[in-house]
């Protein structure tokens, strides 16, 4: 079994990232502040000159001209080409996020780790481009690498969702999300080809990919859906939306996870994934909010020790019977309490999740979570956030009574496993941001004490 390596120390590890962190929020110091009164002169006469050739344009530009605090992203624009391509309907943007975590008590091994990971998106918009109108192509792709704690932390979820991607526990880089789809009205379109399903998880306050808000698996998604949905894989659909009616989506996918593969001549060869969604936006007291159901059915053959892309399945590798077929039904909720008059981006409130399962092979029977989020409470730091969420995940009778059993190794007995995570995002810029997070969790396995796990998250928009 894989055990997190430790990163050099645990005061090292939060040095590196937290440095880090503290030298952008410092940098954003002009060429003229640091030069002084010489620059200062060079200023008065660069107004003088007339720039009528590019490499004057370029110079002038927002990736030379304005400091690193009012930059919108760490590389600044390019020479003007983020701006140009995103009039002509391309953008590409990517992020780097570190990650340093500790176990500090309880768990299956106290130790730390430090690892990463970048993300790439290209976005192409058909009628910006000319191509074709109501036309988008979104491509993400993921560079994983470093360490992480989810296996020393002996938890049934990932203490680190985002770093169990494209491939846990290994560096790896995949594309995890390809899809292109068409707009045949203002609420209706459809879609084709390798879809990312974190990516596509809306709901206000958690989710993000475990890189903006909450870590655990738990929080980020709706955990009921472990067994029959995969992380990314090749699929179609269809959704018709509206503003202040219910949305439907239907998309038919391949089982099985392709996050660092192609495996175009596999699709389908292990069966179908069938999924629908209904999204009703809600306005109690015109605050907005959202209630969300959907119904997933997985036709793969299963045993409920198979690995899952969601937890951590403990007893891999020990004889369980196989099932044909996976099902579970799901409901998600958002719901603003406050919302700022000035800036409706500004505001927080409440969210939920919950769902029930086969319980066979799915290894989570039933799961609830419930969580407060949103913007900063305090004065001044409104671009900040915050979030505190409780997670309950009910392991089904007959997973228990499997590791419990004759067949399982001594130490394996499971329990409900359920916790808490506190974390506070602090933007130091317009692209830079930092983040604390604490877990206490009470790990599914009966054999393992409480665990405490603290950390950082550093992510700047590149």
């Amino acid at each position: 079994m894989r055990v997190a390596q430790t990163f050099p120390g645990f005061p090292s590890g939060f040095a590196c990232v937290l440095v880090m962190g503290c030298a952008i929020s410092l940098w954003d110091v002009t060429p003229a502040a640091l030069a002084g009164d010489d620059c200062s002169a060079m200023a008065e006469i660069d107004q003088d000159i007339e720039y009528s050739g590019s490499i004057f344009d370029a110079a002038a530009s927002p990736f030379f001209r304005d400091s690193l605090d009012d930059r919108l992203k760490l590389t600044g624009d390019w020479f003007g080409a983020r701006e140009q391509g995103a009039d002509r309907g391309i953008t590409l943007d990517a992020n780097l996020t570190q990650f340093f975590q500790g176990v500090a008590s309880g768990g299956q091994d106290q130790t730390s780790a430090y690892g990463g990971k970048l993300d790439y998106y290209l976005n192409i918009d058909g009628d910006k481009s000319g191509l074709c109108d109501g036309l988008l192509v979104s491509i993400h792709a993921e560079t994983r690498y470093g360490e992480d704690i989810n296996i020393a932390t002996g938890m049934l979820t990932f203490a680190n969702f985002n770093m169990a991607f494209p491939k846990e526990g290994e560096d790896a880089t995949g594309i995890t999300k390809f899809l292109v789809s068409q707009s045949l009205s203002e609420k209706c379109v459809v879609f084709a080809g390798k879809i990312n399903t974190l990516d596509d998880f809306e709901l206000n306050f958690t989710g993000r990919n475990g890189i903006d808000r909450f870590m655990n698996s738990g929080i980020v998604a709706n955990i009921i859906n472990a067994r029959t949905v995969p992380y990314s894989t090749y699929g179609a659909g269809f959704a018709v939306t509206g503003d202040q009616t219910p949305g439907f989506s239907f998309v038919v996918r391949d089982p099985n996870n392709h996050a660092t593969t192609l495996d175009l001549d596999q699709l389908f060869a292990d069966g179908v994934l069938l999924s629908s969604t209904v999204k009703t936006p809600v306005a109690p007291f015109g605050l907005p909010g959202n209630q969300n159901v959907g119904v997933n059915w997985n036709s793969r053959t299963f045993t409920s020790v198979d690995p899952a892309s969601f937890v951590i399945v403990p007893g891999q590798g020990i004889v369980a019977g196989e099932v044909s077929g996976s099902w579970a039904v799901w409901y998600n909720f958002d719901q603003y309490l406050w919302v700022s008059e000035t800036d409706p981006s500004i505001g927080w409130g409440v969210f939920g999740m919950t769902g029930i399962s086969d319980g066979d092979p799915n290894p989570i029977g039933w799961n609830t979570t419930l969580g407060l989020g949103g913007s900063s409470l305090i004065p001044g730091r409104q671009q900040d956030t915050f979030g505190l969420g409780y997670f309950l995940v009910g392991l089904s009778s007959n997973f228990k009574a499997l590791l419990s059993g004759p067949l399982a190794p001594p130490g394996l007995a499971q329990r409900d496993e359920h916790g808490m995570e506190f974390f506070y995002n602090a933007s130091l810029n317009r692209y830079c941001h930092l983040t604390g997070d604490l877990q206490v969790v009470e790990p599914s396995t009966m054999s393992l004490d409480t665990t405490v796990i603290v950390g950082m998250r550093l992510k700047i928009e590149l």
